[in-house]
């Protein structure tokens, strides 16, 4: 059987049943923002970090589950800061998932929006036909056309490609939400 691109880059871990996306880190605060003045506990991810995972994670197909591995330096273990750090990976993904259930949302409102002015747009157009030898209103009535298509088209293409675009990056937040955090020790 032909690998795919995912399997000769990610290792598969038989007894968890997941790909391994794995980083070598120096220390725990590696994975937390240099800038957050926040104590360790209540800091922020880094965007490099989190957007290395994410894209680790989209290059495996979402019918599998992931682990993530954290490699550090034998001397450096804590379990107190492995606990936090799981903590502050899950809050982070918690927080994205609200946020993308927001935008969600909005989407859904701006979709319904556009349905109905489209419908209005359309119905004017339809409903009032002007015969007349006025320019001004043949190129309202024009517009009114145009508008109605536009706004139409704009509702087709959220249904079709905002939305699903919008659940598989639910899909990846919802993985990595539930993805194991392991840590490894290395000299």
């Amino acid at each position: 059987m032909k690998r795919g691109f995912f399997q000769k880059l990610y290792k598969f871990d038989k007894k968890s049943k997941t790909y391994l996306i794995e980083v070598s880190l120096d220390d725990y605060d590696d994975v937390f923002d240099d800038w957050d003045p926040s104590p360790f506990k209540k800091r922020d991810i880094e965007d490099e970090f989190s957007d290395f995972i994410l894209d680790s994670s989209v290059d495996i197909p979402l019918t599998y589950e992931i682990t993530l591995v954290l490699y550090l330096p034998k001397e450096k273990k804590d379990e107190k800061k492995e606990s936090t750090l799981i903590s502050a990976f899950h809050n982070y993904y918690e927080y994205a998932i609200e946020r993308h259930k927001r935008a969600n949302a909005n989407l859904n409102n701006r979709t319904i929006f556009y349905l109905c002015l489209s419908i209005f747009l359309l119905s004017i157009g339809y409903l009032f036909s002007w015969d007349t030898e006025n320019i001004i209103s043949n190129v309202i009535h024009e517009g009114i056309f145009v508008g109605g298509w536009v706004f139409l088209w704009e509702f087709f293409t959220n249904i079709f490609i905002k939305k699903r675009e919008l659940r598989r990056q639910y899909r990846l937040y919802k993985r990595l939400l539930q993805s194991e955090v392991r840590f490894e020790y290395v000299n």
